[in-house]
């Protein structure tokens, strides 16, 4: 197999396992009516297991960020494949719901592995061409959404108990460890960047617990890390609400409500993918090119979730959905992209997973802000505001971002120059 495809080939593994990895956290709210008619509680106690996973994953993200930049990515991705699913394989054999409660809870470990696909990624595809690999990733939550709710309402549909949903996604993540195990190779960091190819045959820089105040004070990835907590907040608002804005306030029918959403959810896919090649075009063009496609990207997601809310024709407001749906991610993998351009290889799994603690930090706030506004005014009104006013802060950020990070680019540059320099005379002394 050409490098060429083999690494294509890792990318497709990895966000397999992303994809049934989202799958996984959204089973659980498909079989919610089967959850309460068996164990007896509410939809509180429900939202509160749910919770309370997502806080355990967030809050370990620094924890395998640093893991990854420090031992094998390739056995942590299986151990995490493995952890994800014999947690979730227990999920399915609680018999009782405090089983349930905690055996959940435990699969939340499992949840941080994009510090890990992304950092792995980076080290296979040179700086030009990483917006194409991270696009393919960044595609795999909305197909993994899609197949959270497949799966139960197949496993439902056939007259199966809703806990096969589980043993589905729990053996789809082992067989997924099982893959990467065997076919994805360990490769050391930097080997994609061009000073460093032909110097670097084994992981000769590690990370320290010292290194991550460089994490902390890098201008540009602080801007990152700002607009990943606020850019998430609409993200979850408009996911938590859309379906109950579609029934009551648009009335629109069950089964339509489902089709929209598939076509919104296909082109998501599609935005993810087309972005990765426009940022590597941009990026090619002119170092600031990624935040230029951020900072465009966010400001027209703000106009287009106005026009698509307050739209008086429902088949206007389906056809601006699917315009809507296709440009909302693709501020993903320019961001993504950005923090391998700004940091040592050694230091990416650190810097992914204080981006992704940020993001899963502001997602929070989303579903909880629209629901005090929609009380207070109305859910069409919450729903635009919220999303629209973050996204605009976004965009100044992102703005603020386009004359920052060309400096930080060109500082990375220069110290992978200096390593590639290092190691050829080294090698030379070697001779």
């Amino acid at each position: 197999m050409s490098k060429s495809r083999y690494k294509w080939g890792v990318v497709t593994v990895l966000s397999a396992f992303l994809m049934i990895q989202s799958a996984d956290t959204y089973v659980i709210s498909a079989v919610e009516p089967q959850l309460i008619q068996e164990y007896h509680v509410t939809d509180a106690i429900l939202g509160l297991l749910v919770t309370s996973t997502l806080i355990v994953g967030t809050v370990l993200y620094p924890f395998w960020g640093y893991l990854y930049d420090k031992y094998s990515r390739k056995l942590l991705t299986v151990l995490m494949a493995v952890i994800l699913g014999a947690t979730t394989w227990i999920n399915a054999l609680s018999r009782i719901f405090s089983q349930l409660f905690v055996t959940r809870i435990l699969t939340g470990i499992g949840y941080p592995l994009p510090s890990g696909a992304y950092t792995l990624t980076a080290d296979y595809f040179e700086p030009k061409s990483r917006g194409k690999a991270m696009g393919v990733i960044n595609a795999a939550s909305p197909i993994g959404y899609l197949l959270g709710i497949v799966i139960p309402l197949t496993v439902i549909g056939a007259g199966l108990n809703w806990r096969y949903s589980f043993f589905i996604t729990a053996g789809l993540s082992l067989a997924v460890g099982a893959l990467i195990f065997f076919l994805v190779k360990e490769i050391p960091r930097g080997s994609s960047e061009p000073e460093l190819q032909g110097h670097v045959a084994s992981d000769i820089y590690k990370v320290k617990l010292s290194d991550i105040k460089k994490i902390l004070t890098n201008r540009s990835l602080l801007l990152l890390f700002i607009q990943g907590f606020f850019g998430t907040i609409p993200w979850t608002a408009i996911s938590f609400w859309i379906i109950t804005y579609m029934a009551i306030v648009r009335k629109i029918p069950s089964f339509t409500i489902t089709v929209v959403l598939l076509m919104w959810i296909l082109s998501m896919v599609a935005g993810n993918l087309v972005s990765g090649y426009l940022s590597d075009l941009l990026f090619k063009k002119i170092s600031s090119g990624r935040a230029i496609l951020g900072t465009v990207v966010v400001f027209l997601s703000a106009i287009l979730i106005f026009l698509t809310m307050y739209t008086t024709s429902v088949d206007r407001f389906y056809v601006l959905g699917v315009i809507t749906a296709f440009v909302l991610p693709m501020a993903g993998p320019s961001v993504n992209a950005g923090v391998m351009d700004i940091i040592e290889p050694e230091l990416r799994g650190s810097a992914t997973a204080y981006l992704n603690f940020f993001a899963s930090a502001g997602s929070a706030f989303g579903p909880g802000i629209v629901g005090i506004v929609a009380t207070a005014i109305s859910l069409q009104f919450a729903i635009t505001v919220v999303s629209s006013v973050t996204w605009i802060f976004c965009g100044i950020v992102f703005t603020l971002l386009i004359f920052i990070i060309p400096k930080d680019i060109l500082k990375f540059r220069e110290k992978m120059k200096i390593r590639g320099e290092q190691l050829s005379e080294s090698q030379v002394d070697r001779i």
